[in-house]
Order: C-alpha cells, then sequence, then structure tokens
C-alpha cells in the first residue's frame, strides 16, 4: 500500500511519503512543490507528482497520457 500525504506551505506545498525498507527501516521522502511560476503551474506540478508517485508517467507515444490545463471556462456550480 503506498500513502503520500500533502502538506501546504507558504512557498507551495510538500510531498511526504513515508515507506518501509526491506530491513525494516522505515523512511521518509520529502518533495517540495515550490511556486515559481504562479499558483497554477505550482497546482499543475503537485498534481502531476501525486500522479507519478502513484505509477502514472508521460509516455511520448501514448494516447492516454494526463495534462492539467487551466484553459476552460468554469461554470457554477449551485
Amino acid at each position: 500500500m503506498r500513502e503520500l500525504r500533502i502538506i501546504e506551505s507558504d512557498r507551495g506545498y510538500v510531498l511526504v511519503s513515508e515507506y518501509w525498507e526491506t530491513d525494516d527501516r522505515k523512511e521518509t521522502d520529502y518533495i517540495p512543490i515550490e511556486d515559481v511560476n504562479g499558483e497554477d503551474d505550482c497546482m499543475k506540478r503537485l498534481l502531476e507528482a501525486v500522479a507519478e508517485h502513484f505509477g502514472y508517467s508521460y509516455n511520448k507515444y501514448g494516447k492516454n497520457n494526463i495534462n492539467v490545463t487551466f484553459d476552460k471556462p468554469g461554470h457554477k456550480v449551485e
């Protein structure tokens, strides 16, 4: 089972992944996602990092890649 925590920071987000090594040591990875090009870019990179953590990756020749964009108008939700 995989687990990933997302922590919001003043500079973006931090992904925290904890796992057990084969010798029963607990390891923790910290993956910073910094807001350097605006909130939309930061959110896009965050979602891409989450997808990659769970095994999704970009395939240059694939037909079903994950693509995060902010190019469509929203709609009112009631």
